[in-house]
């Protein structure tokens, strides 16, 4: 229900959980599949998605290419090492908000920050497979309402999760116990997203906020 209310929070709150009962790299494979279908069926259900995908562009490229460069990398890395990437990373989002920091750039900047977004966003996904903190930073930047919030995080998450499958398929991880287990959750993450979508309806921009910033 978080993902379909907010937009977000299904990789974290999942690898969360499911870290009690499992590693957190299993943890991470059996989510990659609920995540592209959930994701793909969020920007599906939004609105202008042409012209989403073509003023974004340049960060959807750079969120690709970089999210499937650093996955490849994260196969060396220890459990111990991921699971405190994955807090760090938490840790730094927490420390941003609290410092109240929100820049501001002109147009004439927006392929560069656009690039070096998707390479942020990309690079941080590929190692633990989490996206809120960066997409929230990047999007809280960009003052975007909360529609557009819920389409661009679908649109994002949906492409660096396309290059996760990716590599993990290349590197024969998504073995058919695993991918049988990640296609399992897809209809209780469909339900739930459902649900959430539609209280989402009723929640209004400044609830929104709320709502996001204490998720995150």
């Amino acid at each position: 229900m978080v993902k379909g209310s907010i937009g977000m929070g299904l990789p974290l709150i999942s690898i969360t959980l499911l870290s009690f009962y499992t590693s957190p790299r299993l943890a991470m494979m059996l989510i990659i599949v609920p995540t592209l279908v959930t994701n793909f069926l969020q920007f599906y259900r939004s609105v202008d998605r042409l012209n989403i995908v073509i003023s974004n562009k340049f960060l959807l490229v750079s969120l690709f290419v970089c999210t499937l460069t650093s996955s490849f990398f994260s196969f060396s890395l220890e459990q111990k090492t991921l699971s405190f990437l994955l807090g760090l990373i938490i840790f730094i989002f927490v420390i941003y908000r609290r410092s109240g920091f929100s820049p501001s750039f002109g147009l004439e900047y927006d392929k560069v920050l656009q690039i070096g977004s998707g390479a942020i966003i990309g690079t941080v996904a590929g190692f633990t497979h989490v996206w809120a903190p960066t997409i929230a930073v990047l999007l809280v930047i960009r003052k975007a309402n909360k529609e557009q919030f819920v389409a661009l995080t679908g649109l994002f998450i949906f492409v660096g999760s396309s290059g996760l499958f990716f590599t993990h398929y290349h590197f024969d991880l998504l073995d058919r116990q695993s991918l049988i287990f990640s296609t399992l959750m897809i209809f209780p993450s469909i339900v739930g997203f459902l649900i959430g979508e539609k209280i989402r309806s009723f929640i209004s921009e400044k609830l929104f906020e709320t709502l996001l910033m204490f998720f995150l």
